[in-house]
């Protein structure tokens, strides 16, 4: 008999290139997908009724950063620079217990917004203090899956260090020397795994004054413990030798390897994506984020069709305060509709949601994820459809899930979500790993109190 079988849902997706499945149903045990159809369910110890819901695989967001839970909404004119050095005066003055509570928020914002995995990018990590153990607390105590990405800072982006020293900010709490950067990045890999946990690692931002002797340092670290290595990339032309393509600076610099994954691209071409598709190296789009720091709007389609591990997700709440990784696909589909009027190729909604599903989970090489088939892990959203947000929509629009979703969805949490057969959310309210209801007012109180000692000169 299954441990939990969800029943009676007007639409269930089992993966994104799948049939729908009407009046639907899917059985858990241990854990894992057995079995999923239509019409009568089986009997099960517990049941999740789904009757006028929509059940969605969970999402996976392959590039977040999980501390910035208390950067949120913040006002900052300008560019990247200016942006940057409003945030990381900030971020100077956080405590582990600062990075605990931002990384609360934004684990809770992802869970209601119904995403099951989460890839965090957390690169700063002050000498003498233990800035990694306060996140995965945070992430055990919801229950969702969590890639930590150890990441490290040698350097800070151009002339952002000089600045900030200028300004009294204490660089020692920001920067973090390359041979600490190893050798703690080394304690952190070869900490134990399980089936919600993982470790990958990586620079900020690629360190290319030392001819790549960094990259490979950190990539025989990685090669020992068999894991991923993630980074920002998006090199401006000026940091190109002659001739050279984005794709070999990453080259030279050390960073082309099987199961890498870099983030936003923005400066990538076509052919560059293609080339590291080729290397099984994936590439995240964040459009909330280029947006919002003027990058340039990427060609999505192009790209997908050239490498299968390319991947939509939300990124850290300085750059997106939103975190739900439904509106960034939503945002990442819209986006490219202007396209058609040049007679480019758009992704449609469907093809947009495998991106921060099944995409995303080849991105960061936890595969398995992103999709309701037997013997994948049973991680899943419910979306209540009986609310103002899907009024209005005849009952055939639900043939077609995808755009539907893209066409109505207004923010709103989801009603359930499940990871590895656990409920994390049940009906509205995030619950802990032993199935107490999270106060998130006490959580929203905290936050707000951190990020007014943090941004207080801002």
């Amino acid at each position: 008999m299954p441990d939990l079988v969800i029943t009676h849902a007007s639409a269930l997706v089992s993966a994104w290139d799948q049939p729908v499945a009407r009046d639907g149903w899917l059985s858990i045990e241990d854990g894992a997908v057995t079995a999923v159809g239509s019409g009568s369910p089986p009997t099960a110890d517990r049941v999740i009724d789904a009757e006028g819901c929509l059940v969605i695989p969970g999402f996976v967001a392959a590039h977040h950063h999980l501390t910035q839970g208390a950067s949120r909404g913040i006002a900052v004119p300008g560019g990247l620079l200016d942006w940057l050095t409003v945030h990381y005066r900030a971020w100077s003055r956080m405590t582990p217990a600062d990075i605990e509570v931002a990384a609360t928020v934004s684990l809770l914002q992802a869970a209601l917004g119904g995403t099951t995995t989460v890839a965090g990018f957390e690169y700063l990590h002050p000498i003498g203090e233990e800035f990694v153990d306060p996140v995965v607390r945070a992430a055990q105590r919801l229950g969702l899956r969590l890639m930590y990405v150890r990441g490290c800072a040698p350097r800070l982006e151009g002339q952002l260090a000089q600045i900030l020293g200028d300004q009294g900010v204490d660089l020692t709490r920001l920067l973090e020397p390359q041979d600490q950067a190893l050798a703690r990045t080394a304690e952190v890999l070869a900490r134990p795994t399980n089936d919600r946990l993982r470790w990958a690692c990586g620079p900020t931002t690629p360190v290319f004054d030392d001819a790549g002797a960094f990259h490979r340092q950190l990539t025989a670290i990685a090669d020992q413990h068999g894991v991923g290595v993630h980074t920002h990339f998006h090199p401006l032309p000026s940091s190109l030798n002659q001739a050279e393509t984005a794709f070999d600076f990453a080259e030279r610099l050390g960073l082309v390897r099987e199961g890498n994954w870099l983030a936003h691209g923005s400066q990538l071409s076509v052919d560059d994506v293609r080339a590291f598709g080729a290397a099984d190296m994936g590439v995240v789009h964040n459009p909330s984020c280029s947006m919002l720091l003027g990058y340039p709007l990427i060609p999505l389609a192009d790209w997908a069709a050239g490498n299968e591990r390319i991947a939509v997700s939300v990124d850290g709440a300085a750059s997106n305060d939103r975190g739900s990784m439904l509106v960034e696909a939503q945002l990442a589909w819209a986006s490219q509709r202007s396209r058609i009027a040049d007679g480019r190729a758009v992704l449609e909604p469907a093809q947009v949601l495998r991106l921060a599903t099944t995409g995303a989970a080849r991105a960061i090489g936890w595969e398995g994820l992103g999709e309701l088939l037997p013997g994948k892990p049973a991680d899943l959203a419910v979306l209540d459809l009986r609310t103002i947000e899907f009024a209005g929509s005849p009952s055939s629009a639900l043939d077609d899930p995808a755009t539907f979703l893209f066409r109505t969805y207004a923010g709103g949490n989801v009603r359930d979500l499940v990871v590895g057969g656990t409920q994390v959310v049940r009906s509205g309210n995030v619950l802990d790993i032993d199935g107490q209801s999270i106060d998130t007012r006490r959580v929203l109180n905290d936050a707000r109190a951190v990020a007014d000692r943090l941004y207080a000169t801002a």
